[in-house]
């Protein structure tokens, strides 16, 4: 075989190895990037606490103690309220998540929170939040990976909220 065919093989056989390894290297990133969004697409669920302040004597609860949302989704969230007291006391809700990376995700797009509310003596009622899941919580190094997140919302006394803060 002369020098021409030997160098002409050897070339040959380098970019067949090259062409190889493009190959699997472009399959093995298809394989990851298929995963990836299908890890995108994943429900979070998401556990609902809620808690009053001594202050104030209601009752609060959420009507389900877990939803699951995906990344995209906007969800309605149901709570139950109770005055049980035998005059009408006005609250008003704060809101924290775990983990707190989390919170640039979670928009709520409508929220009994924003307002004070009055409930009459042993007076019921139900108030809702409406939350949009960010699908970008997908891409951050601190959120992608999470499944579980907690909502906590707390009302208190908002009279004597304004009163101290007077």
């Amino acid at each position: 075989m002369s020098a021409h065919k030997k160098n002409n093989t050897k070339l040959i056989s380098i970019i067949s190895f090259l062409i190889i390894i493009s190959l699997i290297s472009f399959t093995l990133y298809k394989i990851q990037k298929n995963k990836d969004e299908a890890k995108s697409l994943e429900p979070i669920s998401i556990n609902l606490l809620t808690s009053v302040h001594p202050n104030l004597s209601w009752t609060f609860k959420a009507v389900q103690s877990k939803v699951t949302a995906s990344p995209g989704e906007v969800i309605s969230i149901e709570y139950q309220v109770e005055n049980n007291s035998d005059k009408e006391t006005t609250g008003i809700a704060t809101f924290s998540y775990y983990p707190k990376s989390f919170e640039p995700y979670i928009s709520k797009l409508n929220c009994f929170c924003y307002d004070a509310k009055a409930l009459g003596p042993n007076e019921k009622d139900k108030y809702s939040v409406v939350l949009l899941l960010d699908p970008k919580v997908t891409k951050d190094s601190k959120t992608k990976n999470v499944k579980d997140v907690t909502i906590q919302f707390t009302f208190f006394d908002y009279k004597k909220y304004k009163e101290e803060k007077n």
